[in-house]
C-alpha cells in the first residue's frame, strides 16, 4: 500500500506515526544489549508532599496502581538482571521507604555491581531510627552474593525543611550520625538545589559538626566528626510538577544554572547530551557513557528508555524480556534520535517546529521530562518522526514500505519542516 501524502498523514497523526514505524525496514546493524543506570520507582506516594516536587507527590492516589505486587517485584528483579546494568538507581516517582520491603529484597538479591536508593529520609526522626534503619540496610546488602556497593542519597532542601509534613535538619543529622559511626561500606550522599547552596548546607555541618569543603561550582563535601565525608551535590532548580504553580517559582530559577548549563559538561561532544546511554552520577559529578541503554521503570509497571523513548512507545512489565524490548523502543525513529544524537537534538527539531512548544519544555527546566514534553502533541511526535525518518534514509540505514518517488519525505529537509510546521499550525501540509 503506498504511503499517504502529508496532508492525510496529519489527518490522524497517532495512527499514522505508528503506521509509519509498521513500514520502517531497519538495515542489519547491532543494538544495545545491556542497560547502564537502570531507574526503579517503587511508588507513586510520598508523606512529606513538598512544594516544589517534580512528580507532584504526596498521600493522593493519582492513579489505580501506584506501586509493584510482591510478584510484580520478582518479575522486575528478573528483568533488572537481565539487562545487566552498571547501576541501580532506587528513585523518584514517591518516597521509595514507603515500600522497605521492597527495598530490602532488591538490595538482597539484584545484580548490579552499584545501587543508589534516594529518599527524603522522613523515618530518621530519632537517633534510635536512624541506627535501626541503616542496620536492616546493611544488614540486607550482606546477604546478596555480588556485594554491590550501596550510596543512600537524601534529598535536603528549603522544601523538605519546611513541607507540610517535614523533615527537620535534626532527622538528616541522625542518619549522617549513624553513617559516620561506620562499621560498614555503605557510602552516603546529599542532593539540593542550586538556590540553596550555601544554606542547607551549613545548617547540615551545623547540625553535625562537620566542615564544608568545596569541590566545584555547585558540588560540596562535607566532614564528618568521625572521619567519614559525604558530598554535597546542587541540581538545578525544576519548574515541572507542583514546582509550576510556586509564586517564588520564577525568581528562584534566576539563582539556579539551566540545564543545558548544567549537563554542559557531561556532553560527549559540545552541543550533544545524550543520557539514554549514560551512567546517572550526578551526585559524584559524572556522566558515563557505557554503550548501555538507561532504562525507568514506573511505579505501575511501565518502562521506557530515560530520555530515549517517545510517550507512545513504553512497554509493560511482562509485555516481552529486555532484548523484545530493545527492538520494540528501536523500531521508533524517534529512539535513533535520541540514542544517536541526544535530547539537544530533538529539542532543536521541535523548535524549527513548534517553537512555544520548545520554549514551554525548556523553561520547566528539567531533563527527566523533557522528552515528555516535547512529543506531548501527536501532530509534533508525527513531525519529529517523519524528520528523523527523512535523516535515517540519507544515511541509508532504513527504507520505508510504500514509499512512492517524489513523496514529501524525500523532499529537502528545509522544505519537509516548512510543510509539517504548516500542518501543525493548522495550516494543511
Amino acid at each position: 500500500m503506498t504511503l499517504p501524502s502529508l496532508k492525510e498523514l496529519f489527518a490522524a497523526p497517532g495512527e499514522a506515526r505508528a503506521d509509519l514505524i509498521r513500514r520502517t525496514r531497519w538495515r542489519p546493524g547491532p543494538l544495545p544489549d545491556r542497560g547502564s543506570s537502570f531507574f526503579i520507582h517503587l511508588s507513586e506516594l510520598c508523606p512529606v508532599a513538598c512544594k516544589h516536587c517534580m512528580y507532584s507527590s504526596d498521600l493522593e492516589r493519582k492513579s489505580e496502581k501506584d506501586s509493584l505486587s510482591p510478584a510484580e517485584l520478582e518479575d522486575a528483579i528478573a528483568f533488572i538482571d537481565e539487562t545487566g546494568s552498571e547501576k541501580l538507581n532506587i528513585t523518584g516517582g514517591g518516597e521509595p521507604f514507603l515500600k522497605l520491603p521492597s527495598i530490602l529484597r532488591l538490595l538482597e538479591t539484584v545484580r548490579v555491581p552499584r545501587i543508589e536508593l534516594v529518599t527524603a529520609g522522613y523515618w530518621a526522626k530519632t537517633q534510635a531510627a536512624a541506627d535501626r534503619m541503616l542496620d536492616r540496610l546493611v544488614g540486607a546488602l550482606a546477604k546478596n552474593p555480588r556485594k554491590p556497593e550501596l550510596m543512600l542519597r537524601l534529598s535536603l532542601d528549603r522544601y523538605h525543611l519546611n513541607a507540610p509534613y517535614p523533615v527537620l535538619i535534626e532527622h538528616y543529622g541522625n542518619i549522617a550520625r549513624a553513617w559516620d559511626r561506620g562499621g560498614h561500606d555503605m557510602l552516603l550522599g546529599f542532593r539540593g538545589i542550586q538556590p540553596d547552596l550555601g544554606h542547607v548546607d551549613r545548617l547540615l555541618a551545623e547540625e553535625v559538626g562537620g566542615e564544608l569543603t568545596e569541590v566545584d561550582a555547585w558540588n560540596l563535601r562535607l566532614k564528618l566528626p568521625g572521619g567519614r565525608s559525604a558530598p554535597l551535590t546542587f541540581n538545578v532548580f525544576r519548574l515541572s510538577g507542583k514546582a509550576g504553580e510556586l509564586v517564588e517559582g520564577a525568581e528562584l530559577s534566576t539563582h539556579s544554572k539551566t540545564i543545558r548549563e548544567y549537563y554542559g559538561p557531561f556532553e560527549k561532544r559540545q552541543g550533544q547530551l545524550v543520557l539514554a546511554t549514560a551512567v546517572n552520577d550526578a551526585i559524584r559529578g559524572s556522566y558515563t557513557d557505557t554503550g548501555g541503554l538507561a532504562i525507568t521503570m514506573n511505579s505501575d509497571g511501565s518502562f521506557w528508555i530515560f530520555c530515549g523513548t517517545a510517550p507512545d512507545r513504553r512497554l509493560m512489565l511482562g509485555e516481552t524480556d529486555f532484548a523484545g524490548a530493545i527492538e520494540h523502543f528501536f523500531a521508533d525513529p524517534v529512539t535513533r534520535l535520541l540514542v544517536d544524537d541526544g535530547v539537544w537534538a530533538l529539542a532543536d527539531v521541535v523548535a524549527e517546529l513548534d517553537p512555544l512548544c520548545c520554549t514551554a519544555a525548556v523553561a520547566k527546566n528539567d531533563v527527566a521530562s523533557l522528552v515528555e514534553d516535547l512529543l506531548a502533541d501527536p501532530a509534533v511526535r508525527l513531525a519529529v518522526t517523519l524528520v528523523a525518518l527523512h535523516r535515517l534514509l540519507g544515511e541509508d540505514r532504513l527504507s520505508v514500505d510504500g514509499l512512492p518517488p517524489g513523496h514529501e519525505i524525500l523532499l529537502p529537509e528545509a522544505d519537509l519542516v516548512r510543510s509539517c510546521r504548516g500542518a501543525i499550525a493548522g495550516e494543511g501540509a
